[in-house]
């Protein structure tokens, strides 16, 4: 899943069957020819007449829609974007290449905007921090690009910075752009046995909760890139007890012509959205989403390592929870709403993109430092329930922090 523009056309793509996609474009066709007993020759050209004017008008229409939404004005649709570390795994849908050095970018060319980075990763296909004594407890990050540092030099995302401050300890940044909470409890699975980590971070916001059983929404951003990413569901059992049900990779299916023709493209979408139907329940995300948290925290446990839930963002959603099951959390150090007086976003990497900046990464570092200090000294962490912010969320908002990424 790499990024060389909008929309990256060089991924295979998964397409509806020849059946479904016959149905589609012969709809049509079957309504002209359903017409013909009863209008004669003016029925069908009046149906084939109505499907082109409604294509047009649909082109017609669809500018004057796009970009009014708070997330369009957020996440500025005319960025292009390029990122070359990603690579396909059979596993997890995706994964950081190992021992790859790259500049990546964000370029708005209409007004001449331009943020270039670099991107390195080590043998294991982590981003890079600095190296610590080898003796020294390992801190293992797990999380999304909030963590991987989407948009940011190597030196300036969080576990680097993390890195620096704890001088006796080694950080190690698992994160990767784009991945679910499944996806994060899948590379726990295959890290923490062979690293054993003294502690493991969890870089957390529940706008993540869509993610693990693939909602629509999310299977057709990350369509737009070829990712096909692992999906699980959170079910209740015959004796009462909840069962993980882990899944194959999925992908959003495409309609040969939906990206020339807008009523083909609605199609596609109705099609989609039916197929994952059931998964816009919310408690199913809810359900699923605590069932991983707990996953992650008993994985810690059995391999002795302390399982902390770091917020990224000041949604209060899910505390109680991890109060109640007993993970220890610390709430999200910065309100990525805040702005300048003069509009301008505090934490955010506006116009480019709505992932933290800099700033941001600075004060999940300090943070965390004061968490992790503490662990690391005394052995454990004080259950002290700390208040998650109370100020107004917008829900819009939290949209625009995770479009994809």
């Amino acid at each position: 899943m790499n990024f060389h523009s909008n929309r990256n056309t060089s991924n295979r793509l998964e397409r509806f069957s020849l059946p479904a996609t016959a149905a589609v474009y012969g709809l049509p066709l079957l309504a002209a020819g359903g017409c013909y007993p009863l209008f004669g020759p003016a029925g069908p050209l009046a149906v084939l007449g109505l499907t082109a004017w409604s294509e047009c008008l649909l082109r017609i229409a669809t500018p004057l829609f796009q970009g009014n939404r708070k997330k369009d004005k957020v996440m500025v649709p005319a960025v292009v974007k390029t990122f070359t570390a990603h690579q396909p795994d059979p596993i997890l849908g995706w994964a950081l290449r190992p021992d790859h050095t790259a500049r990546e970018s964000f370029s708005i060319p209409r007004k001449n905007l331009r943020l270039d980075y670099s991107v390195t990763t080590d043998s294991r296909g982590c981003r890079i921090t600095p190296e610590g004594n080898a003796d020294a407890p390992l801190v293992s990050i797990h999380g999304c690009s909030n963590t991987f540092g989407w948009g940011l030099d190597d030196q300036k995302t969080y576990p680097w910075l993390l890195a620096q401050s704890l001088p006796d300890a080694r950080v190690r940044n698992y994160g990767v752009a784009g991945y679910s909470l499944y996806q994060m409890l899948l590379r726990m699975e295959q890290t923490i046995p062979q690293d054993k980590p003294k502690i493991v971070v969890l870089g957390f916001s529940p706008g993540l909760e869509t993610r693990s059983i693939n909602d629509f929404h999310y299977l057709r951003m990350l369509s737009e890139y070829g990712g096909t990413p692992p999906a699980c569901i959170s079910r209740m059992g015959r004796n009462r007890k909840r069962k993980l049900l882990r899944g194959r990779l999925e992908a959003y299916k495409r309609l040969p012509g939906a990206d020339r023709l807008l009523l083909a493209g609605l199609a596609e979408r109705g099609l989609n959205r039916l197929r994952f139907l059931r998964r816009a329940d919310q408690s199913l995300k809810r359900a699923t989403t605590e069932h991983l948290l707990v996953a992650m925290r008993e994985l810690c446990h059995r391999h002795k390592a302390t399982f902390v839930v770091q917020y990224l963002t000041h949604d209060p959603r899910y505390q109680q929870f991890l109060s109640r099951t007993g993970i220890l959390w610390r709430p999200g150090p910065v309100d990525m709403d805040e702005c300048t007086p003069d509009g301008r976003y505090l934490f955010r990497l506006y116009p480019f993109d709505g992932h933290p900046n800099a700033e941001a990464n600075q004060r999940y570092a300090d943070s965390l430092g004061q968490t992790l200090r503490e662990i690391l000294d005394t052995g454990s962490l004080s259950r002290t329930s700390v208040p998650m912010p109370s100020g107004r969320r917008d829900r819009t908002t939290e949209s625009a922090i995770y479009p994809l990424f």
